[in-house]
């Protein structure tokens, strides 16, 4: 009888109030969307570094049949060897693997189906694909060194490609975090405004139940259930909003390098995870709030 009392008294607050309701539905919905973005943020970042942490090799691009600038010649197999060579000795190298021109094509037409009719042995150049003991610190050392040997045209450091699309997520994941906090700082005024207008609108009642022997826990309850209800929808309309955004951003914009591998694909898992969290912390964030603001600046 008792739980029917306080549910029946939730719904009639919530009716009541209904347009300050939904406006805290909505700005909670913001304010954990961009939680659960910020978190999806630093798991792609977490994957993408365990994924590419230890496989980021050094090319070194030798000048192709067709040559391009700054080529003029193709490479020689003289100076082939003498790069091995060189290779071969180098303390900064750990490995490293010769990949052909014919190889090289079939590389591409694999990576690149839509341009592979456009493809031809001899337009990719040969190569020497270079693991460095520590890329961080040898690879200004050996760039230096073997660009300028005869017959290389491009010493190629993939972790500069690699590093810039981080810097993309983890912009994304900066700016999430501060709208995020933002838009939580106010969706705690909401709901402290929230609960002093309903506590208002309703101080007659809850003085009747206080006279009748109702103890305080029993009227401030309905307050802080209708809080944290509100942060409940709102937090799973912000997980409902985290996927169709990883849909159509991973899904959708980097559709082809996640197919592929290049890019790390993120799980409903993932998405579950991240709103999950969002949700929980906006319940207990809007019960801390409801309660505070009871004890401190409603007294029922």
């Amino acid at each position: 009888m008792r739980a029917n009392f306080v549910m029946s008294s939730v719904a009639t607050g919530m009716r009541r109030n209904l347009l300050m309701t939904t406006a805290l539905v909505l700005i909670t919905t913001i304010a954990l969307g961009f939680v659960g973005a910020a978190l999806l943020a630093n798991t792609e970042i977490t994957k993408f570094k365990s994924a590419y942490e230890n496989k980021i090799n050094v090319s070194v691009y030798l000048c192709a049949t067709k040559p391009q600038t700054p080529c003029t010649t193709k490479t020689t197999d003289l100076q082939t060897a003498a790069i091995q060579a060189a290779l071969q000795a180098d303390p900064l190298v750990k490995s490293f693997k010769y990949f052909s021109e014919d190889q090289a094509f079939k590389l591409g037409q694999q990576q690149e189906p839509a341009l592979a009719k456009y493809l031809e042995v001899g337009v990719l150049p040969a190569s020497f694909s270079v693991t460095l003991r520590n890329l961080q610190s040898d690879y200004p050392q050996f760039q230096a060194k073997y660009s300028q040997m005869p017959g290389v045209g491009q010493v190629n450091n993939q972790i500069d490609t690699l590093r810039t699309l981080l810097n993309i997520i983890d912009g994304v994941r900066i700016l999430s975090v501060g709208i995020a906090i933002i838009v939580l700082v106010a969706s705690v005024m909401l709901i402290a405004i929230t609960i002093q207008v309903a506590a208002q609108q309703r101080r007659n009642e809850t003085s009747i139940m206080r006279l009748v022997g109702a103890s305080r826990w029993m009227t401030e309850l309905p307050f802080m259930l209708e809080a944290t209800i509100a942060t409940a929808v709102g937090g799973i309309l912000a997980t409902i909003s985290i996927w169709v955004g990883k849909h159509y951003f991973l899904d959708g914009v980097f559709s082809g390098p996640t197919k592929r591998g290049v890019v790390p694909n993120l799980s409903i898992d993932n998405v579950l995870v991240a709103g999950g969290i969002g949700l929980f912390t906006g319940i207990a964030l809007s019960a801390i709030t409801a309660f505070a603001t009871l004890r401190f600046r409603v007294r029922l």
